[in-house]
């Protein structure tokens, strides 16, 4: 059994084709703590297609940088691999599949567990997590982000730092096993992240007024996350709706 964190950078949010990938492999031990068995590593790709202007103010690589690279076609990702870690590991995964990769591991999302942790916070990107968790750290070296090799040093300290406050809030993780599992419950929101009701419970929402309304029309759009989907049903059946 093995555990990447993985992170890539891409061309954009359209149809998204690697420009770079990097990982570490890591396990949990039964205290909860991150144990990385092998630094990380990186690899950039030709994506076959035009890197956007957004992802490239992002990433900062251009499509000269990786015109001579492999294509993105050529990454492989062991069939070994039974658990992938990231923030927002689920877009990860769908670039990973753009490049034609069939296997698909169990997925850990840090970004969902610091939602779940830390509902109130102003903001869950890698980077504001980093200042909450590891301020020193941010001021020297958040100017690394979307490197895909530093984003995997960074999810490392956050992912170490998010089970320590899991576990102080009560939940039991003490391997890769026992984290998936808290990752699962942790993708059920609590809290709206968006709109017109960001930061409010789910919840209190579907006993206000008119909140059963607005879970009942956001369960029926299309591209709902079926997560956040569970979420509302779940409140909704609550009230008795």
């Amino acid at each position: 059994m093995t555990s990447y964190i993985l992170d890539t950078e891409t061309t954009g949010l359209n149809e998204p084709h690697m420009t770079e990938a990097a990982y570490s492999i890591v396990d949990i031990n039964n205290e909860g703590k991150v144990v990385v068995l092998q630094q990380p590593r990186s690899k950039r790709f030709n994506p076959l297609k035009p890197i956007s202007l957004g992802a490239m103010a992002t990433s900062h690589i251009c499509d000269e940088d990786v015109a001579h690279e492999p294509p993105h076609t050529d990454f492989r990702l062991p069939s070994k691999v039974e658990y992938l870690i990231g923030h927002n590991i689920d877009y990860d995964m769908q670039v990973l599949k753009n490049a034609g990769v069939t296997h698909t591991p169990k997925l850990i999302c840090t970004k969902a567990m610091s939602n779940y942790l830390l509902p109130t916070l102003d903001s869950h990107t890698l980077v504001a997590l980093l200042y909450y968790f590891h301020p020193q750290v941010a001021r020297e070296q958040a100017k690394e982000a979307h490197a895909a090799i530093y984003d995997i040093y960074f999810t490392q300290l956050v992912l170490d730092s998010l089970i320590q406050l899991a576990i102080n809030q009560g939940h039991q993780i003490t391997d890769i096993a026992s984290l998936y599992q808290f990752s699962e419950v942790a993708r059920i929101p609590t809290h709206f992240s968006f709109g017109k009701h960001k930061g409010e419970a789910i919840a209190e929402v579907a006993a206000s007024a008119d909140g059963a309304g607005y879970l009942k029309w956001l369960i029926n759009q299309e591209n709902i996350d079926p997560y956040l989907a569970r979420a509302c049903q779940q409140a909704l059946d609550a009230n008795g709706e």
